[in-house]
């Protein structure tokens, strides 16, 4: 018997060959579909953007609610200078310690409610064992490069703070800071940026961050992830991204490590002629946080390396730091101490980070904080 024509191997006919692969594709995009909005229903999210206008700056006097797909619902309330706090940048009130913060995301307690972040926990103990109120100006800018940081200390002193805290973490050193900025940033004419400027996107690209971004996939990657071994194993093949982790240490992250020497070094400098307290705390990553809380880490890597070197280079040029490299280390898997995909300090990683913020504020090398406990001398009392 012959096969009817048009019929190829197998009695499959032509036709069948594009039908069959194109009802794959389509039932794999309605699985997916299907999954996405199961997955938006219980992992939901919620980002107005009412207070951020182009440049990604804040409006002053402004406040709105967001929610990260991992995260709690989060109020941000910015005050008339656009920063993230809950009092007037305005002048100092009688008896009141202003603590000045700057940095990018990890400094503004990004996607953690403003009672639940460390500074604002920081302020209610000293508050209490002090006996006076605190007041906590948080310049911190989600996205921003140290260097940003940098150009802002002297809008931090305009505040007359009785201390300046500035808080870096492992992907803030990420992108390379442009050498003319860097040589430049001293110059009172150019213009202060937070963000980079992103080119356009083309299609195949818009299409490719769609999928990635997709709710599906995140729910994917924070159950994947969850498990230690498995996170550090992926993270570990990062490159450049996972080299601060890594001993030798690669050239690039030398590079960083050598702008972050000039960048902290012209702020102690700015600070000390002020007669301004200046602290430096390097918050570690969830790859750190896993590393430091293994008995036997991968071979050639380093937990604990970012926060010593950081700690060298507030140390050479007289800046106080904040040690939270053993506080996180003490714990067992600190790693969920941090959103798993989003990566940032989760509110139980922001408890660790208080504490230890307050014990060093307390420990006598703040002179507004070193009679607490005893009989505090505040801003204007006799």
């Amino acid at each position: 018997m012959t096969e009817p024509q048009g019929t190829g191997a197998g009695g499959i006919s032509k036709r069948d060959y594009l039908l069959l692969p194109l009802v794959s594709v389509l039932t794999v995009v309605a699985m997916f579909c299907i999954t996405e909005g199961v997955t938006r229903v219980i992992w939901n999210s919620h980002d107005d953007g009412a207070c951020v206008t182009g440049g990604y700056e804040v409006k002053p006097n402004c406040t709105y609610r967001t929610k990260t797909p991992e995260g709690p619902w989060v109020t941000y309330r910015f005050n008339e200078c656009a920063y993230r706090s809950n009092t007037s940048c305005g002048p100092v009130p009688h008896g009141t310690v202003r603590i000045a913060i700057l940095g990018a995301s990890v400094s503004q307690g990004l996607n953690v409610p403003y009672e639940e972040t460390y500074f604002a926990r920081s302020a209610d103990e000293l508050g209490r064992r002090c006996g006076l109120p605190i007041d906590v100006q948080n310049l911190g800018k989600p996205g921003s490069s140290p260097i940003y940081a940098y150009r802002r200390v002297d809008e931090a002193l305009k505040l007359k703070p009785d201390v300046v805290l500035f808080l870096l973490a492992p992907f803030d050193l990420e992108q390379q800071i442009d050498p003319k900025e860097l040589a430049e940033r001293n110059d009172p004419a150019r213009v202060i940026t937070a963000n980079a400027v992103h080119e356009p996107l083309s299609l195949m690209r818009r299409v490719q961050l769609l999928i990635v971004d997709s709710r599906t996939v995140v729910v994917a990657e924070h159950f994947l992830l969850k498990n230690r071994d498995t996170y550090l194993r992926l993270y570990l093949h990062y490159g450049d991204k996972a080299d601060f982790l890594r001993r030798p240490l690669s050239s690039a992250w030398a590079r960083r490590f050598a702008d972050m020497d000039l960048i902290i070094g012209g702020m102690a400098d700015k600070l000390r002629a002020a007669g301004v307290p200046f602290i430096v705390i390097a918050v570690p990553s969830r790859a750190e946080a896993a590393l430091l809380s293994m008995r036997q880490p991968p071979p050639d890597t380093d937990g604990a390396a970012f926060g010593r070197t950081i700690e060298q280079v507030a140390a050479a040029h007289g800046a106080d730091y904040v040690d939270l490299m053993k506080p996180f280390s003490a714990i067992p898997d600190s790693q969920n101490l941090f959103l798993i995909v989003d990566g940032h300090v989760s509110p139980d990683g922001e408890k660790v980070i208080a504490k230890s913020l307050t014990e060093k504020l307390l420990d006598g090398s703040v002179p507004s904080f070193a009679q607490c406990g005893a009989r505090f001398v505040g801003r204007g009392n006799p």
